[in-house]
């Protein structure tokens, strides 16, 4: 058994067809090879369209067909910002501070979580560094709840969503959103969650 499901399941209590890769987006598809990562989509879910907002944008978005539950993701390469670190290392001076792309990835998720909620601040629950890396071939994983704003989430009124991050690599987000939160119960998360838990993925080195 993953053992990142019981963190998450804990959390929920506190809170109260598969397509071929050349089927995906190309936009989607660019962003998950310079952020090194594989996306396998999971059965019994469709694509849906994504949907244009100011809130969180996203790159792609998969449905169970008779279930008000919708899974999106939106990943962050971090290739640019090292780029910009780099050269602002090289003419860096005296008194200058350059922060590393790889120290901003808990600050990238609260601002995540703020825009595409209601300008919300859960409780981020940190997943055990041995256990993200085993499971996500990620350096950092967590997750929170969130109630997502209209803009972004338009009739759902429940979303979880994960965080991963690989160094050098980027940041990707996972959002599992639906309309009860019924579906984020244990039953829940093994029926609807479980099975695209793992669809997005850092690849190996």
């Amino acid at each position: 058994m993953h053992r990142l499901k019981y963190v998450i399941a804990s959390t929920v209590v506190l809170f109260l067809t598969s397509f071929a890769p050349q089927d995906l987006p190309k936009t989607f598809t660019d962003l998950l090879s310079r952020a090194d990562m594989m996306f396998e989509a999971p059965k019994d879910l469709v694509p849906t369209p994504v949907v244009f907002n100011h809130a969180m944008s996203y790159e792609y978005a998969l449905k169970y067909p008779d279930k008000n539950f919708e899974i999106r993701y939106a990943v962050r390469p971090a290739d640019n910002l090292w780029k910009e670190y780099y050269a602002a290392e090289k003419n860096k001076k005296k008194g200058d501070i350059n922060i590393s792309p790889d120290s901003m990835y808990t600050a990238a998720f609260q601002s995540i979580i703020a825009n595409a909620s209601n300008g919300e601040y859960p409780k981020i629950t940190e997943f055990q560094k041995a256990a993200v890396k085993a499971e996500f071939n990620a350096d950092w994983g967590g997750t929170a709840f969130l109630h997502p704003r209209k803009e972004f989430g338009q009739d759902y009124k429940y979303c979880m969503v994960v965080a991963i991050h690989k160094n050098k690599a980027g940041d990707a987000y996972i959002f599992y959103l639906s309309d009860s939160e019924n579906e984020f119960s244990d039953t829940g998360f093994k029926e609807h969650v479980l099975p695209a838990f793992y669809s997005l993925l850092f690849n190996k080195l």
